[in-house]
């Protein structure tokens, strides 16, 4: 089947068509209503690229300004005209866009949606490009799945795949993705599509990573991990590279929010905001706790004694920013002792343990090197 700007995978049944089986890019969007041609817009987009068993490689999302249009109903997608005042446009991002599609089998949960809309901005931006091989998960669930119904909550929940943020684009492409590779291994036939993967010159021509995306963290909760965990977990993988001006200001708010040493949810919801605002992902957001963690390590270490008062306060943060074991390489001084040598036969440093500095990595916990520089990571 051909559509205004995809064409859709089906099966072989000996018709000629290119075969593929990743990678995937999948694709949501939220927008301002039903209809592109009424003037409806996309305010938000999630892609989320995969290989053939569902593993993803990499996530963009970003909100987008609908350039003086009202965001619709906020009751169901939860974007407001404030939120999306200072977002890229769509042709902002269109390099972003048409990058993670590259070589790729474009995906989407009622994929006709999508599409009415993609080839309505991509028009509008000036932007052509061939047709684009699509696989409809909609289309593809009702030839392989018996259900009373094939929305994208059903199966998800049918096939206990978390959606704890439905209606927003990054929540409903990790759902697709949970999803793709078991309802591929039960289409018992090859599929094929009508064109190739869109590659090279239709892609060069439109720059990527000229504005920073704006990401929200939405439907966060406490759970058993903490506030901070929740918050990490519903950003994208990675974002915008953190700004010297972002980092002071994250930094700041995080201080201010740890005084007590514990995160609740109106503060995690404004941390969400400060992050979603500079662009970051879940990594940038995990590396500047992590930069945060080691200032309060080099403040406790400062004067060369660790009291139990300390290491308390360094670890309630480490919890309360989703990493309880981070100080777990720390001990505390036994003060009493080394007072009692100290006055009765002058200091001993052989009697006054000193505290652990081996500082380790916030993902692998590997001593030697930070979360930045991760040998997993990079």
């Amino acid at each position: 089947m051909r559509g205004p700007l995809f064409m859709y995978g089906g099966p072989a049944a000996g018709a000629p068509g290119y075969r593929h089986d990743g990678p995937y890019a999948i694709v949501d969007v939220e927008t301002t209503g039903f209809s592109p041609n009424r003037g409806d817009r996309v305010i938000e987009i999630a892609i989320a690229r995969v290989d053939a068993f569902g593993r993803i490689e990499d996530e963009y999302a970003t909100l987008l300004s609908p350039e003086g249009r009202d965001t619709g109903p906020v009751f169901v997608h939860g974007i407001s005209n404030e939120s999306v005042r200072d977002a890229p446009t769509f042709r902002d991002v269109a390099g972003d866009i048409l990058a993670r599609l590259e070589g790729a089998v474009l995906v989407a949960h009622n994929a006709i949606f999508e599409e009415r809309f993609l080839a309505a901005e991509f028009a509008r931006a000036g932007i052509k490009t061939g047709p684009v091989p699509a696989l409809c998960t909609l289309w593809l669930a009702q030839r392989t799945l018996a259900m009373p119904n094939y929305k994208l909550a059903t199966l998800a929940r049918h096939r206990n795949i978390p959606l704890a943020d439905a209606h927003a684009a990054l929540g409903d492409v990790r759902a697709v993705a949970g999803l793709l590779p078991d309802m591929l291994s039960r289409h018992r036939t090859p599929l094929i599509y009508g064109c190739g993967p869109l590659i090279g010159a239709q892609l060069t021509a439109w720059p990527r990573g000229i504005v920073r995306p704006r990401t929200r963290a939405v439907a966060m909760r406490r759970g058993t991990e903490g506030w901070m965990a929740s918050l990490v977990a519903r950003l994208p993988m990675s974002g915008a590279d953190v700004s010297d001006v972002d980092a002071a200001a994250y930094l700041d708010a995080l201080s201010v929010v740890l005084e007590d040493g514990k995160i609740i949810g109106d503060e995690a919801k404004s941390l969400a905001r400060l992050a979603g605002s500079a662009g970051l992902g879940a990594a940038q957001v995990a590396a500047l706790n992590e930069r945060y963690l080691e200032a309060m390590r080099e403040a406790a270490l400062d004067d060369q004694v660790l009291t139990v008062t300390e290491l308390r306060e360094l670890r309630n943060a480490a919890k309360a920013l989703g990493a309880p074991d981070y100080f777990d390489d720390l001990h505390p001084h036994d003060t009493t002792q080394a007072q009692h040598a100290a006055s009765a036969h002058g200091p001993n440093p052989a009697s006054t343990p000193r505290p652990t500095k081996q500082r380790r990595c916030g993902h692998c916990r590997e001593v030697g090197h930070y979360r930045p520089k991760c040998p997993q990571l990079v």
